[in-house]
């Protein structure tokens, strides 16, 4: 990678459904609730949407069966175009309950993304990779330097991203594409720090393809401020009822994510969480009895986000 940004980020919420509609549609987790079903499937504006106006083929690739999490009905009101899984690759390429291994996700992806660009119409592909969720599955080939499970399926799971970047290379469609690596959440890594563990929101995003600056950033993200981001380094201009923030025009100063019980908002001198059941609050891991700015801070954006909810359900 040649060229890249490295913000300090945080994903929305701790699911896959949350990454989603936060990276691709910036708008934020709203605790346990998941935006992607409802009695009608939900609306959402957002990259997919931007690009379709714009005449893009959108494509989104996953390893398991399409209607997980309402994600064929969801993907396809909101952008997308095409959505290739489980149904769509060989019985015997499937290795657990959540479909096919990441290295055949990507090689699939691969020839759809070639069909694609030999058409001459842009395109956007997002391929949605779950190795590393147990029951974790290494292929026998594959020969991991660590003895440990956790850190094998890392090898593995970094392996094939590199693989698929390597092939990328040699198509004539590398030279212009922008590239986005992030994950859909974080996990729990080491001892338990909080009542909401900093790791299971803090997560990689890299960015890199023309006109992006080499450089490691020290800025705060959050998922949501990925399409911003990545429109403004497109130079597309789009209508915006978002979260978000073009990370390389705004420095924010605070950020703001959730768990299933919990609000979380952070700013470089610390964490601010709240238990909504409770009334709970705490200020690194300590009682919080007064109102500060990241309370008012997480609460309002939380309180917004639950209107234009409510709103776009009356509409």
């Amino acid at each position: 990678v040649q060229t890249c940004a490295l913000p300090i980020c945080y994903s929305a919420g701790i699911h896959t459904n949350h990454g989603i509609t936060a990276a691709l549609y910036s708008f934020p987790a709203l605790m346990k609730r998941n935006l992607m079903k409802g009695t009608v499937t939900p609306h959402r504006y957002g990259l997919p949407s931007v690009l379709k106006e714009l005449g893009y083929h959108n494509m989104f690739f996953l390893t398991h069966e399409s209607q997980y999490d309402n994600m064929n009905a969801f993907f396809r009101t909101n952008g997308y175009d095409a959505v290739y899984a489980q149904e769509d690759y060989p019985i015997g390429e499937r290795v657990n309950a959540f479909g096919v291994s990441d290295h055949y996700l990507f090689d699939y992806g691969l020839q759809r993304i070639n069909e694609a660009a030999r058409s001459n119409k842009p395109w956007m592909a997002t391929l949605l990779t779950i190795s590393n969720h147990p029951p974790y599955v290494i292929p026998d080939w594959f020969k991991p330097h660590s003895q440990d499970g956790e850190l094998q399926i890392v090898e593995y799971a970094d392996w094939c991203i590199g693989d698929f970047l390597r092939k990328a290379r040699r198509q004539q469609w590398y030279q212009n594409t922008l590239f986005v690596i992030m994950a859909d959440h974080g996990k729990i890594v080491g001892q338990v720090d909080s009542e909401l563990p900093e790791s299971y929101n803090h997560i990689p995003l890299v960015i890199f393809g023309p006109g992006v600056k080499p450089h490691i950033t020290d800025r705060l993200a959050t998922q949501i401020d990925l399409m911003p981001t990545v429109l403004g380094l497109m130079g597309v201009g789009y209508d915006f009822d978002g979260f978000g923030v073009n990370l390389l025009k705004t420095r924010r100063s605070q950020v703001f994510y959730t768990a299933d019980d919990q609000v979380a908002a952070r700013d470089r001198g610390g964490r601010f969480l709240y238990v909504p059941a409770t009334g709970q609050a705490f200020r690194e891991g300590k009682p919080a009895t007064s109102h500060n700015d990241l309370q008012q801070y997480v609460f309002s954006m939380i309180q917004t986000a639950e209107y234009i909810m409510r709103r776009q359900h009356d509409e």
